[in-house]
């Protein structure tokens, strides 16, 4: 059960990334960015989590990406705030996570989780209005495209969940699971209404969308807590 691995101190560590939303370009009072600064933020990312690795010895390292990995063209604004095309963001995006991984994998074994549709990468083709055609989503080319340039690398396991909104992440026997937050309605009731929708109890979901860190906490199992992780954003 879940209180006999915490009675024997044994830890899982999992490192989530949201709301890269690559090809934006702006510089306001207290941020900048470009894609420049994004792939400088996942050097920066890199060097940290290396450090973390070798303080807390870890062997394995689970990573979510919660989507929106790029910003796309919602509305007309967003062509004046991207700085390159849509097709390209995403496989400069796609590049910036693969090299991510494969240079993290030499420091320990890696379990990594992309989660497969979010807003800003949908295409909306036709005219059409949010989730509305919601397959066609850019995190599918992006997961499958780092999915095959670390076919090779056998110290990364890739996870996709492709024709879904949601990705689950096996950590202990807890169920934990990772979605854009887009679709979520109330972030109160969230946890009660997906363990309705998926007819089991969730403990932990992680999201991202808002580009704020956040504890949202839900009722108690088994003597611990449930809780809504928001995630923050690469981009800020």
């Amino acid at each position: 059960g879940k209180s006999s691995y915490i009675s024997n101190n044994q830890k899982e560590y999992c490192l989530t990334i949201a709301d890269i939303q690559g090809g934006a370009k702006f510089k306001i009072d207290n941020n900048e960015y470009s894609l420049a600064i994004c792939e400088e933020r996942f050097n920066k990312l890199l060097d940290m989590v290396i450090d973390y690795i070798s303080r807390n010895g870890i062997n394995r390292l689970h990573i979510v990406e919660l989507g929106d990995s790029i910003q796309g063209i919602l509305r007309l604004t967003d062509l004046k705030l991207n700085e390159t095309s849509v097709v390209e963001a995403v496989i400069m995006v796609s590049r910036f996570i693969a090299q991510f991984l494969n240079q993290l994998s030499a420091y320990c074994y890696i379990d990594y989780y992309h989660t497969p549709t979010s807003n800003h990468s949908q295409t909306r083709n036709l005219g059409t209005k949010a989730s509305e055609l919601a397959c066609e989503d850019m995190e599918y080319v992006i997961g499958n495209y780092i999915y095959d340039m670390l076919s090779s690398n056998n110290r990364v396991s890739v996870h996709l969940n492709d024709g879904y909104d949601y990705i689950e992440i096996p950590i202990f026997d807890y169920n934990i699971m990772a979605l854009h937050g887009h679709t979520i309605k109330n972030l109160d009731t969230a946890l009660r209404d997906l363990s309705m929708t998926h007819r089991k109890l969730i403990d932990y979901i992680f999201i991202g969308h808002w580009h704020n860190g956040k504890v949202i906490p839900g009722d108690a199992h088994d003597g611990y807590d449930t809780e809504v992780l928001m995630c923050p954003s690469l981009q800020g």
